[in-house]
């Protein structure tokens, strides 16, 4: 049986004390332990009491003292994905250092309305994009507490999202970006062909002409182009694999200096084979017999054999070739958007767009290089409905389709008027 009494304190005189109740019961039946709880009043200790009984009797009952916090729930989950993509975890550690409020907190003190109210707090800072992805990591770790039995519901599963509010567009707003990397590109954010050219003759002759000539006309990713070994090429063919990226991304076991890592494509669609224009092939010819030797066979290097970092290649490499060639401020992956939009802009159709940039789906070409597609204006509408809406002038008479003919000008009142006539004529006929 369970009892709620009042506990008092050694110095308590009795009568109208502020001591605690104490609420002394067995939560799992008269066979399992007892337990003995403190409340501040004796409606706290009932409504604590009927609350355990409802969870004991449908089997979701938890012993408090074996609930973790969420911090060491938390550190579970990463654990277990020590495996992945080091950029991937990373932004994993990223987003639950964004609910450091919930790590004090056993799981079964973390309702729907704790989750919101963090989800709310991080709107002064965050997206809403960057917001929900927060919870879904959350979520995936109270699944795994419920797997182990720490928890019985997933409040971070049900929490509902935030959503994107609905702003007014002005001419000094900033087109607002997308969080997740696929933003849209504008078409100042890109070089143009003559561009590109100016920026090769005023790179550094050797790596870095030859790295910015290589990704400006296969459009690699900046890692994709690091990791390239010379293996991956058939220059007799005219043809490049890609097949690895290279990452410098802290792994979780690493310690003191990070060294670089290979890894593969990502997705399916990150292994393709792209081709080599003429002149792409006779650069890199001249680049094998004068590149430095290395351990893992790499295209493009440091002198002594070792993988690229993007910071020296931006520091001494294109930020020099950029301000030498007068050119707008721009990063590498600014070859790979310009090889991008050349190819929408010269007509290539969005399917092979998506295969040669190595996206897993249309709609990231879409989403990212719409601004291309939406200027450009094919007649398809034109061909379209030509098929079932004649030529305007097909269906007037021959008379009057040569009516400028006659020395009558088209677009005079008298010519308005036949036009007008002949419709009329032809409505009464059908």
């Amino acid at each position: 049986m369970a009892s709620i009494n009042r506990s008092h304190q050694p110095d308590c005189a009795g009568g109208g004390c502020e001591c605690p109740w104490r609420l002394d019961y067995r939560p799992q039946g008269t066979s399992g332990p007892r337990k003995r709880l403190e409340f501040p009043t004796k409606k706290a200790a009932e409504q604590y009491l009927s609350d355990t009984k409802v969870r004991a009797s449908r089997g979701e009952y938890l012993d408090p003292s074996k609930i973790p916090t969420f911090k060491k729930v938390a550190e579970e989950w990463l654990s277990e994905k020590l495996g992945r993509h080091p950029s991937t975890v990373e932004g994993w550690r990223v987003r639950i250092r964004h609910v450091s409020a919930l790590d004090s907190l056993r799981l079964d003190k973390i309702n729907v309305a704790k989750i919101e109210k963090v989800r709310d707090e991080l709107a002064a800072r965050l997206g809403p994009k960057t917001i929900a992805k927060v919870l879904t990591t959350c979520a995936a770790i109270f699944k795994l507490a419920i797997r182990r039995g720490y928890a019985v519901s997933n409040p971070a599963a049900i929490a509902e999202r935030p959503r994107t509010q609905v702003t007014e567009i002005t001419a000094d707003a900033a087109v607002a970006e997308s969080e997740s990397g696929l933003r849209g590109v504008r078409a100042d954010e890109v070089l143009s062909p003559a561009q590109i050219k100016k920026l090769l003759e005023n790179s550094e002759p050797g790596l870095f002409r030859t790295l910015f000539a290589t990704v400006a006309a296969t459009g690699l990713r900046p890692e994709e182009a690091y990791a390239l070994k010379w293996s991956d090429f058939s220059l007799s063919q005219g043809k490049l694999f890609v097949r690895r990226s290279l990452s410098w991304a802290r792994g979780a076991d690493e310690k003191g200096r990070v060294r670089p890592k290979f890894f593969e494509p990502k997705t399916r669609s990150g292994y393709r084979t792209l081709p080599l224009p003429p002149g792409l092939v006779s650069t890199l010819k001249v680049w094998k017999l004068q590149c430095p030797q290395s351990e893992h066979d790499l295209v493009f290097c440091r002198p002594d054999g070792q993988p690229l970092h993007r910071s020296n290649v931006l520091r001494q490499g294109l930020y020099p070739a950029l301000a030498k060639a007068e050119l707008p401020s721009a990063n590498v992956k600014t070859l790979r958007h310009s090889y991008a939009s050349g190819l929408i802009l010269s007509g290539s159709p969005i399917t092979e767009v998506q295969h040669r940039l190595g996206h897993s789906d249309p709609s990231v070409t879409l989403r990212v290089y719409s601004h291309w597609y939406g200027d450009k204006d094919s007649g398809a509408v034109d061909r379209f409905a030509s098929e079932f809406i004649p030529d305007a002038d097909a269906s007037e008479p021959a008379s009057f389709r040569n009516s400028g003919k006659s020395g009558q000008k088209v677009g005079t009142k008298k010519v308005h008027k036949q036009r007008l006539n002949s419709v009329v004529l032809l409505s009464a006929r059908k």
